[in-house]
Parts: structure tokens; sequence; C-alpha cells
């Protein structure tokens, strides 16, 4: 088989120029300042802020103490996204493997970046999987899909067979030609939908803010009464009005509930963490704990790929001597034996008449 030639400089021009080039997509998180925005800009916060300020216009600072809700309730929602952020921004199924690429001009290793559309990649035992493509050369060439597919085994490739890329060669060698890049090839499609930010659905959330809502509409009149009656009836200064009116309109929100809300999400996104799960938004945590029923698909993805002894059928007399060699063998034990000593004891079925 004659080896493909690879693209001459014209066409890899032409390729750049069309923009048929291996750019990678941006990660699509929320950028930092969303994040702080988010969890600053909260309805309880605007609830607080405000009798906050009203509070430290009277020039009391001591009476302003409960404005540190604000900065607990939004660090604790800041500080978990930020982790989530960062942890999203490194992932990175396709790393920063040079490929070997063949030209026209020759072959030499280029950054992923330079690879266009129809280029012929050439690939060794260890070489990764850049970009989509077709393979067009194989010496006994074998690729591990296990990181995109979940498929512990490696698959054999043969000229016409599409490889992925996020892949890896296990064995032999080939060229394959690029069929997709960029934002097109599969891997670069995972690490966008993984890293993609959606705003969790919380019906406790939800119901917290509805309760606010309402709360807020009671604030303003409760304020007004309350302003009225420390002015016209107890005859009190402006600034010991204020401070009274402030006064009885925090206890009028909820604010422990949220703060206590936010710190059962968090402890929960902290055991999470510890079972290497990671967590984008608070709220999720409470997704998690309605769930009823969680699908795992085929061995190898979400299991071991292993298998165990468990039932042994004789197909014909089975000597009872052999059937209790057999079971001793696969019992436990401490002894250092091979694997299969260590399953468990299997079930052994005779044939009828043994």
């Amino acid at each position: 088989m004659s080896a493909a030639p690879g693209l001459t400089d014209a066409e890899v021009a032409q390729r750049l120029a069309e923009g048929k080039s291996n750019d990678i997509p941006e990660r699509t998180t929320r950028s930092v300042a969303q994040i702080i925005r988010a969890n600053v800009f909260t309805r309880i916060n605007a609830i607080l802020g405000v009798l906050l300020a009203i509070v430290l216009a009277t020039g009391s600072v001591i009476n302003g103490l409960f404005g540190l809700l604000i900065i607990a309730n939004s660090i604790i929602g800041m500080i978990q996204e930020l982790r989530a952020k960062q942890t999203l921004d490194s992932l990175a199924i396709l790393g920063q493997a040079k490929p070997l690429v063949r030209r026209r001009s020759g072959t030499q290793t280029r950054f992923p970046s330079e690879v266009v559309l129809d280029d012929i990649i050439e690939l060794g035992p260890g070489d990764q999987v850049v970009v989509d493509g077709e393979v067009v050369e194989d010496r006994n060439l074998e690729v591990d899909e296990s990181l995109l597919t979940g498929e512990a085994d490696p698959i054999a490739k043969d000229p016409g067979d599409p490889v992925m890329s996020g892949s890896f060669v296990v064995s032999g060698t080939g060229a394959y030609r690029a069929t997709k890049v960029g934002r097109e090839a599969y891997a670069a499609k995972l690490a966008a939908e993984a890293s993609k930010f959606t705003l969790v659905k919380s019906e406790l959330r939800n119901g917290i803010n509805r309760i606010l809502q309402f709360i807020t509409y009671l604030l303003v009149p409760a304020g007004l009464l309350t302003v009225y009656t420390q002015l016209f009836t107890t005859k009190a200064g402006w600034r010991e009005s204020v401070l009274r009116t402030v006064g009885a309109l925090v206890p009028m929100v909820p604010e422990g509930l949220v703060l206590m809300t936010s710190i059962a999400f968090a402890v929960g996104v902290i055991r999470l963490g510890q079972r290497r799960c990671l967590v984008q938004e608070l709220p999720a945590i409470e997704g998690l704990a309605r769930v009823d029923v969680v699908c795992a698909d085929k061995t190898g993805t979400l299991t071991e790929s292993g298998m165990r002894v468990s039932e042994i059928s004789g197909l014909g007399t089975a000597d009872d001597r052999i059937v209790d060699v057999l079971a001793s063998w696969l019992l436990p034990t401490t002894d250092p034996m091979p694997a299969c000593r260590r399953s468990p004891r299997p079930v052994i079925r005779r044939p009828a008449g043994a």
C-alpha cells in the first residue's frame, strides 16, 4: 500500500483561510465576575443590604452586624462555584500532545492547533488521536477508546475505519486523514458539553425565593407604619426611630433559613468531593437527593472489567471428589493464591442422576 502524500502548503493555506483548522473551542463556564454577581446580588442580600445601609446612615455600626450574613451567604456559594470553575477550566480530554503530521513539504510534529482538515497524521504506540479521522494506513493498529466510550478492550482499526479524538494507540502503527477538526471533533464536543453551565432547577431555592418575595412586599408597609409609630407616638428621635424600625424588620427576614440551607448544601458538596464528585452549583445536591433509580450501562464503564466464577455445571457424571476439589479451590482463603481463590463460593450443579 502506497503512503498517502499529505497536503501541499497551498492546500494548507487555503484551509486555514477557510477556517478549517483545529481551533479549540473556548470554555463555556461562567466567568469569575458572573459567579460573584450571581452570589452577591441575590434577593436575601438585597433585603439585608438595604436595611444595613439604613442602619449605617444613622452612624451605628454595632447595630449593623447582621450585615455579616451577606458575606456568609455570598462566600459559601462563591467558593464552591469558583472551585468547580477551576476544575472545569482545566478539563481537557485532548492534551497538548504534538501529532506527527505528514505533508508534501515533509513530516514533522506540530501543535494540535496547526492541524487542518484532510491532514495526514501518523500514529504509533502511545500516540493520542487529536482530531477525528479515517484510517488510511495500518500495521496491526489498535486503539483504546475507553476515555470516550468506556470500552476497556482495544479496538483494531483497518483502512476506512473511523478514529475519534481523545483515544490512544495501544499497539501497531498507522496513519489517518483528519475529517473533523476544532469544534466538530468528538472530544471537543464532550469537553464543551461537560463545561457548559446550566442553572440547576431547585424546588427548595424557588420556594425560599417565593417566601422572600412575599416578605419584601410586607416590609415596606410594615417599615412605614413602624417609623410613623416611633416618630409620632413615642416621640423618639429620627436615629432612634430608624434603629427601632430596622430592629423590628430584620427578624421578619428568614436569613437563618437561607444560611442554614447554604451550609447544608456545602456539607453535601464536601462529602461528594471526598468521593471525587464535582458539583458545579450548590442546589445540585437537592437534585441528587431526589434520585430514586440510577441506571448504569455495560461492564467496563462503571464496574470492574473482571469476572468471578459463580457457578459450575457438570456436563457428564460428576465425581464427588472432583467437585470437592474445585469447590475448595474457589473458597476464600488468606493464603497467597490466584485471584480466583478469593471469589465467593460458587454454586455447583450436578447433572441429574450423578
